[in-house]
């Protein structure tokens, strides 16, 4: 993803003047993070937003030793701890890449010196939040009112094509039943259809 496509992805969220662009482009970093490697681990401090635009991020707790996702970013997205980085407190979970990733980081303190002069960003920000906020609710009232193969298929219309680039353990964790399960699930599926 460009420059140029970030400020036209930036803006289907919530338009953005050219002025205030001009003034954002000096925050952004450009990031490479390989397969497997941590964007962000638990404990750290978080300075930064994150937007992904290429690859697949994970984003898992670890409880005595077995991790635990808890969903996935991919191109588009924005690979952020929101709690660590509004809190100032230590970050509780941790961000891995699951494939070859770029990013485009950026320091959260400079892009809210930014909302005074180009309240654009702070509507950019709120419907960025906003989506957040639904599709986390969302996620959480499946995961308790739904069986794992519902979920199964809220996952794949979620995240089309993802299943066939990560491991299926990722999935079982996410969907919170094992990997055996899960091909169960997948082999009822299959028959149905």
């Amino acid at each position: 993803m460009t420059i140029e496509a970030i400020y036209d992805h930036l803006n289907q969220f919530s338009p953005i003047t050219t002025e205030a662009w001009q003034d954002f482009m000096p925050l952004l970093e450009e990031k490479e993070l390989p397969k497997n490697e941590m964007l962000v681990r638990e404990g750290d401090r978080v300075r930064h937003c994150y937007l992904l635009t290429e690859g697949i991020v994970r984003v898992y707790y670890n409880k005595e030793g077995n991790e635990y996702n808890k969903t996935f970013f991919v191109s588009g997205t924005f690979p952020t701890p929101i709690t660590a980085l509004l809190t100032g407190e230590p970050c509780q979970l941790n961000f891995q890449a699951l494939a070859n990733c770029r990013l485009f980081r950026f320091s959260y303190a400079g892009f809210r010196e930014l909302f005074e002069k180009h309240r654009c960003f702070e509507s950019l920000m709120l419907k960025i939040m906003e989506l957040q906020w639904i599709k986390k609710e969302q996620h959480d009232i499946h995961m308790v009112t739904n069986d794992a193969a519902a979920n199964y298929a809220i996952f794949q219309k979620t995240y089309p094509g993802l299943e066939q680039l990560i491991p299926q353990y990722h999935i079982a964790s996410y969907l919170g039943i094992t990997p055996i399960q899960l091909s169960r699930i997948r082999a009822q599926m299959q028959e149905t259809h």
